[in-house]
């Protein structure tokens, strides 16, 4: 079990290639028994090491030494003897390192590292789980793809299968279970692999519990897995767990096939100890189907091995099934010999299994004093959390108290600033009025100046027909023409004195046309500001007290389907009051008042990608200041134009760039959705954005082609009156 639980650890450990350690190989698990082998990929990891030491520091560099620590654990977690305590050294730097980095990644992973050693080589189950404990601290917090939460929980299901807790032992393989898919630091193929490892540790807890049909669903899973994967080593482990599983149900035809499978695997990888363990088994299996020869061949083979080796568990694998074979063979002077040298090392295996059980109840019960710890301070914590909700509850009385009074006061604003809204609406009004009636009294005497100088030019024309026909007449008839002449002088100059008066008349008209839209602007800016209160204030205090009286409901008394309208009232509200806050602060931003155009835009640019899946990007660099008219009718334009992207586009970027070129404001608004079609570019949207662009007397131009986004170009002529500087 626990060679199962080293693979698969090291594949994950092993992590996927990246531009960050590409000085680094990857590791090959099927050569973990090749001593030159590894003793290559200690040189490398050394060498790593010294070249990265003197780099200074920066992002990429940091990761490169934590790599190259993280590396050297790997290869050292491979090794056999004493050089394991290696690993214990380069885990720690390893954690210490990332902690002064910063790098809560790669700090899990320095602990995942240490607590192998402690529970696997050591023996050490409690301090395995504290570090699993510290672990699990560090990854609150981190997103799921990169978090290594599910290294923890598959560890905690090794304890717990090992404490023989089975239900907290499946528990914690389903949790990694889920969150191993999530995880894009560990490679697609050791992703498999480790989902293979879970299931057939669920296996395990599954055959301990009598579960037999779940156990061998789950190993048959595990063994597709491997295969799928060409993992050979993990190919040889899953087909020689079923074969314990069938072996273990009297199954001998089924079991042989699985062992031979494995077998072949061992022998093209010349690992003995692999051989060896599937050669005792084989031996008792073909014993079974009496295949008497086969059986002692193999059971010999591994009897060699396991003396050579002194493994006392391969050797009464060995020496039982030869025993078996031998008496069914009919060769009672060997099957003596196995048997006597079988109780041997069974008495001896036997001591010191019941010396593991001692060392095994101890290490439960510091465990059991490690878990007792933690949730003593988890309970701790959680009255320190309630204190702190009491104190957090009673501000809020304290602030509702307050809120009320306030609110009282701003009632009584609010109702003076509606009669003097309602005052100057109906001077408003009066002096809309007024100046209709001025201009339609102007527009009258235009017509009837017009009118005259008509008169006037036929009259000319008429007398000028006049000369020509009398230019040859007598004295009389020339002292006339030059009364006449002298008469059209006068009139010439009547008509330059009234045309004077006409221009000063359409001057005077253009001067009230620009106060009238002044005006206009003041009352609507006003409007705005009085809306955007009274949505703020009003709507909002009303949608903020609905809130608070949901929350004093006790949903925990409320049956399942009012719980359910409960939670669906508490999320409609929610999204309504955030609604209300959007559309006052949109009616009349502030920062479109007081600071222009340009800061106003950037703080909707940042709203919309702190909550938006399309990404907005804003180029002001160009915008020189302008009028309040103009800043609200380009902010008004950008603002539509956004909610259009939004709500219609399905981009996921957008572009708002201004350009000035000569004496004209180019703004450019641009995604890249799916264009607009026919229907929609009709809509009172874009029928608003091209009676605000003539509004400022400037071009539209829209470009728009299905599937290739929406480009709105904007032209204004920087006259006196729309630029500010």
């Amino acid at each position: 079990m626990r060679h199962v639980a080293a693979l698969w650890c090291f594949l994950w450990l092993a992590g996927p290639a990246s531009a960050q350690r590409a000085p680094l190989p990857e590791l090959n698990f099927d050569r973990r028994s090749d001593k030159a082998y590894l003793d290559s990929l200690k040189s490398v990891g050394v060498r790593h090491l010294k070249e990265v030491d003197g780099l200074p520091r920066t992002v990429l560099n940091d990761s490169l030494k934590l790599e190259g620590l993280r590396f050297m654990a790997l290869v050292y977690k491979q090794v056999q003897g004493s050089a394991r305590d290696s690993l214990h050294y380069y885990a720690s730097r390893l954690v210490t390192q990332a902690i002064s980095y910063n790098n809560r990644v790669y700090a899990v992973r320095g602990h995942m590292l240490d607590e192998y050693y402690f529970r696997v080589f050591k023996g050490d189950y409690p301090k395995a789980l504290q570090i699993n404990q510290k672990a699990s601290e560090l990854c609150v917090g981190l997103p799921r793809e990169t978090s290594p939460l599910w290294q923890v929980h598959m560890n905690m299901g090794d304890i717990h299968l090992l404490l023989k807790a089975y239900d907290m032992a499946l528990q914690s393989y389903e949790k990694s279970l889920v969150l191993l898919p999530y995880n894009t630091l560990v490679k697609e193929r050791n992703r498999k692999l480790l989902i293979s490892q879970v299931l057939s540790q669920m296996g395990d807890v599954y055959d301990s519990q009598g579960r037999y049909d779940d156990a061998r669903n789950r190993f048959e899973e595990a063994r597709t897995i491997a295969y799928q994967t060409n993992s050979q080593t993990n190919i040889a482990y899953t087909n020689q767990r079923l074969g314990e599983f069938f072996m273990a149900r009297k199954q001998p035809e089924q079991a042989t096939r699985y062992f031979e499978e494995a077998l072949t695997i061992w022998n093209r990888l010349g690992d003995v100890p692999g051989q060896a363990s599937v050669w005792s088994r084989l031996a008792e299996g073909y014993r079974l189907l009496n295949q008497l020869d086969k059986a002692i061949e193999y059971g010999e083979k591994s009897l060699k091995v396991a003396r050579q080796r002194d493994s006392k568990r391969l050797l009464q694998m060995a020496t039982s099934a030869l025993y078996q074979v031998y008496r069914a063979a009919g060769k009672p002077d060997k099957a003596l010999a196995m048997f006597e040298e079988f109780v041997v090392v069974r008495d001896s295996l036997t001591s010191q299994k019941r010396i593991d059980e001692i060392v095994a109840i101890q290490k439960r019960y510091d465990i059991e004093k490690v878990q007792a710890e933690a949730e003593k301070q988890q309970l701790i914590q959680r009255q320190q959390l309630m204190n702190i909700r009491r104190q957090v509850e009673l501000d809020q009385l304290k602030a509702k108290v307050e809120a009320e009074q306030l609110a009282a006061v701003v009632r009584e604003t609010q109702l003076k600033q509606k009669i003097e809204a309602s005052r100057l609406r109906a001077a408003n009004e009066k002096n809309q009025l007024e100046n209709r009636a001025r201009i339609n009294t102007l527009n009258q005497n235009l017509e009837q100046q017009r009118l005259t100088r008509q008169f006037l030019v036929v009259g000319l024309l008429m007398l000028l027909a006049f000369l020509a026909v009398f230019i040859r007449k007598n004295r009389q008839i020339a002292h006339q023409k030059q009364q006449i002449e002298g008469l059209n002088h006068g009139l010439e100059d009547k008509v330059r004195e009234r045309t004077a008066e006409l221009e000063a008349a359409n001057h005077q008209l253009l001067t009230k046309n620009r106060e009238i839209e002044e005006a206009l602007l003041r009352g609507q800016t006003q409007e705005r500001k009085r809306v955007a209160a009274d949505l703020h204030d009003n709507l909002g205090g009303i949608l903020s007290a609905i809130k608070m009286s949901l929350s004093a409901l006790n949903a925990t008394r409320l049956s399942e389907r009012e719980q359910h309208i409960y939670e669906n009232l508490m999320h409609m509200t929610k999204e309504a009051y955030a609604e209300v806050r959007y559309l006052s602060h949109n009616l009349q931003p502030q920062e479109l008042e007081k600071q222009g155009l340009a800061k106003a835009l950037i703080r909707l640019v940042d709203k919309l990608n702190n909550t938006q899946l399309t990404r907005f990007k804003l180029d002001v660099a160009s915008l020189p200041p302008l009028d309040k008219n103009t800043d609200f009718q380009l902010y008004s334009i950008c603002l539509e134009l956004c909610n259009n992207i939004l709500k219609h586009a399905n981009a996921t970027e957008a572009e708002i760039t201004f350009r000035r070129i000569g004496s004209e404001l180019t703004m450019v608004v641009k995604d890249n959705g799916r264009g607009i079609t026919t229907l929609e570019s009709s809509g009172m949207g874009l029928q608003n954005i091209q009676e605000r662009t003539e509004a400022m007397h400037g071009r539209l131009e829209v470009v728009s082609e299905t599937g290739s986004g929406t480009t709105f170009l904007f032209m204004l002529p920087l006259s006196s009156d729309v630029a500010m500087a």
